[in-house]
């Protein structure tokens, strides 16, 4: 069996210092990231808040839109909206969706895609 090894890492946001117990050699960097997942103070919290929503919001443009430019262009705009450069943006795609991505008071972000279901006729 592997022998543990005890590393110290630092949390990048309060700079606790936490024991990390590792079955081969960390670089410093990866320490300090494994102190900040383990770390409970608000930068850490925070942190760990906006990239599970990074995920989420990625895994949702994917599964709409796949793994192209427009993906990232959505992406982007989530983005910024998330960090306050837009507090909304609305945006109309091909002939028939309406893509609107916001924030709410509580700082969830929501993407909605609403099809515009429009019948004509001309003969």
């Amino acid at each position: 069996m592997a022998e543990k090894l005890e590393q110290i890492g630092t949390c990048r946001f309060c700079g606790q210092t936490r024991v990390i117990e590792t079955l081969k050699e960390l670089t410093q960097l990866e320490l300090d990231e494994a102190a900040t997942e383990n770390c409970i103070c608000e930068g850490a919290i925070e942190d760990k808040r906006k990239r599970a929503r990074r995920t989420k919001i990625n895994e949702f443009v994917n599964r709409k839109f796949g793994e192209n430019k427009l993906a990232d262009s959505i992406r982007s705009l989530a983005d910024l909206v998330e960090d306050g450069t837009f507090e909304e943006v609305t945006f109309k795609l091909y002939k028939d969706k309406i893509v609107r991505i916001w924030k709410d008071s509580e700082f969830n972000i929501y993407i909605r895609i609403k099809r515009t279901e429009q019948d004509e006729l001309k003969a």
